[in-house]
């Protein structure tokens, strides 16, 4: 009892830290009461008399409590009812004690009701900013995102107000010399939700904030641009990562403030449609000993086709700075960005990247992101379907992509024909169907290369599970010749080597329904060579299809290949051809 007591003489005459000890020292002695102890009673009440709250769990002398979230010492309508004065004084003077339970208030907590406050009621803030310019950093990291959630709720506030506040605390010579914790640097916060409120404000002309705070907007830019910290990146990280980080933000919003700029300007020189010092940065960051950040790099890539609307002559006259080649990361960081930025390779960029050894360079490039692997093939492909590449010069892109021999390629150039053609064949647009027929004609040419590759390494799984697939490409030719049967007889028999080929063998299955009209024969003996051990599964989900087929088989006069699937399918314990064989049996 006399520890117990002990412990509030020694502690700081501090009103609330006294207040949440004598708490502590309450929940302690309410064990003991039940003793009559004088001197324990005593005790208790002289702590009750400093602190009366209830006693949330009397009498526990051992307690352990998880919980997540923090607790705000005002609620957000008690907050948003004081003036702006009154709020920011209360975030100067809060003070954190130690946090016992959840119902201690925390600045966390505090912080969070800000924002919810900003959030709801922008205007009200951005109507007099002036007092928060003395709250911490902390505070105003939240009340910037407060604003940038408001914006994206489509709740309208005074922008040229807002952006005088950005520009005023990154004045401020105490705003830079703070020094923070590890993972606390709410400075990076600040430059981080500054860069997101003024590309959230440009990106879209029919809601974006008045094109005469532009200028405002660059100055802000210029100063994130120079002070936002790189991220520990390594090429391997998504896009996702890359333009997420706290200088990825800066570089995108620059890009969609100059596009806005673009989009307004009247200058007269339409080749340089940037503003100048924006043109001057980045030409300056070129040299990568002045900007060693591969967030840059990775923006120029991701950004490339807009930059080319910004300053074509920019982009060619640089085209070898923006893409260093003996600069290894550097390089992977912009062309990974250039590949995962752009679905569609744009025709001149094309033919500039591919005459400066770029896209060369990437076919042998040990690319980390898959993703990035999958857009190259898809640039290639696109490349001969456009007719800017040739199979029958061995230099060619899209004649090394194949003979490449690598399986990712192989398989992502299976994998892109079939997706392609599958959605431009459901699309009535008119320049959608021609483009579709354009798809078709590179489908055989393709397919007989792919397939001698394929088939003179199939004893090796990696190969066999792209054989697999390769069948599916039977929904994109009019009809099948003998070369094309004997490829998919070849690479059925693999069709369960590749993950979810389930959904292979039923695309397979729709294809063969609707060749059968033209060569019902050769339907058959592709049917003939599809493995038992899939019959289960193919009653499960294209027994309509299966007996479709079946009965033109039948009706077109090849009973005996007809005869021998049903027979294939009772073997294999699967009867529902039984009926149609029982029916043409008469």
């Amino acid at each position: 009892m006399d520890r117990i007591d002990s412990g509030l003489a020694s502690t700081k005459d501090d009103d609330i830290r006294s207040k949440s000890i004598a708490y502590k020292r309450r929940e302690w002695l309410s064990a003991l009461l039940e003793t009559g102890n004088e001197k324990v009673i005593a005790a208790y009440q002289k702590y009750e008399r400093i602190n009366p709250a209830p006693i949330e769990h009397p009498g526990t002398l051992s307690k352990i409590e998880f919980w997540t979230g923090s607790t705000s010492p005002l609620t957000v309508e008690k907050l948003s009812s004081l003036s702006n004065a009154q709020i920011a004084e209360y975030l100067i003077n809060f003070k954190e004690t130690e946090v016992f339970r959840k119902s201690d208030p925390t600045e966390r907590g505090l912080a969070q009701t800000l924002e919810r406050c900003v959030e709801a009621s922008p205007q009200k803030f951005t109507d007099n900013l002036l007092p928060f310019e003395d709250a911490s950093s902390f505070y105003q990291s939240s009340l910037l995102h407060g604003f940038l959630k408001a914006w994206r709720d489509e709740k309208p506030f005074d922008w040229f107000a807002l952006l005088k506040f950005i520009c005023k605390i990154l004045s401020f010579e105490h705003f830079w010399s703070v020094q923070y914790k590890v993972g606390f640097n709410y400075r990076n916060w600040i430059l981080s939700t500054a860069a997101d409120l003024i590309r959230e404000g440009t990106k879209d002309d029919k809601r974006a904030f008045d094109v005469q705070f532009l200028t405002l907007a660059e100055e802000i830019l210029l100063i994130l641009v120079e002070k936002a910290e790189p991220s520990i990146f390594a090429p391997k990280d998504s896009s996702l990562d890359v333009l997420s980080s706290d200088r990825g933000k800066v570089f995108s919003a620059i890009v969609n403030y100059a596009l806005r700029f673009a989009r307004n300007s009247e200058a007269e020189d339409i080749g340089c449609r940037w503003p100048y010092a924006i043109r001057a940065d980045f030409t300056k960051r070129l040299d990568r000993s002045v900007e060693t950040s591969l967030e840059f790099s990775y923006m120029l890539g991701f950004y490339l086709p807009n930059l080319l609307y910004l300053d074509e002559q920019w982009v060619v006259g640089n085209i070898d700075r923006i893409f260093p080649q003996q600069n290894e990361d550097h390089w992977q960081a912009a062309f990974s960005g250039y590949l995962l930025g752009s679905r569609y390779p744009h025709t001149n960029l094309y033919v500039w990247l591919k005459a400066n050894g770029h896209y060369r360079k990437a076919l042998n490039a040990n690319f980390t992101d898959k993703k990035a692997q999958g857009r190259l093939v898809r640039h290639l492909c696109v490349g001969w379907i456009k007719d800017w590449e040739t199979f029958d010069d061995d230099t060619s892109l899209i004649y090394q992509l194949i003979n490449s021999r690598n399986p990712n390629f192989l398989s992502a150039i299976v994998h892109f024909f079939f997706r392609e053609g599958e959605a431009l064949s459901q699309s009535s647009d008119s320049e959608k169907i021609k483009a579709y027929e354009k798809v078709k004609a590179k489908v055989k040419p393709a397919w007989r290369a792919l397939f001698k590759i394929l088939f003179r390494n199939s004893d090796e799984v990696a190969y066999q599970r792209i054989l697999s697939p390769l069948s599916a490409w039977l929904g994109l030719v009019d009809e099948i010749d003998t070369e094309i049967l004997e490829s998919v007889k070849a690479s059925i028999k693999y069709i369960d080597k590749a993950p979810g080929y389930g959904m292979t063998l039923s695309r397979v299955i729709e294809a063969l329904t609707r060749h059968a009209l033209i060569t019902p024969q050769k339907v058959g003996k592709i049917y003939l060579e599809i493995p038992k051990s899939e019959m289960w599964y193919l009653q499960g989900v294209k027994k309509g299809d299966i007996e479709k087929t079946v009965r033109i088989l039948y009706e077109k006069g090849h009973k005996d290949i007809a005869d021998k699937i049903c027979n294939r399918f009772g073997e294999a314990g699967v009867d529902f051809l039984r009926s149609v064989y029982e029916e043409y049996q008469r």
